[in-house]
């Protein structure tokens, strides 16, 4: 595992965790901010508009 804290989505503030999704590498706090928000999600779900 890597010692990054934060999700790698730009906009978010959520820290990461065991739970993390890995994609290329970095880790993001959850599936929509793993996939750039692709499914046209406004939210991770975690109290931030990372997806706007």
């Amino acid at each position: 595992m890597s010692d990054q804290t934060s999700c790698a989505c730009p906009k978010c503030t959520c820290a990461v965790n065991d739970n993390a999704v890995e994609r290329d590498g970095e880790l993001y706090c959850c599936q929509a901010c793993a996939t750039g928000h692709a499914d046209g999600s406004k939210d991770c779900g975690h109290n931030c508009s990372c997806g706007e």
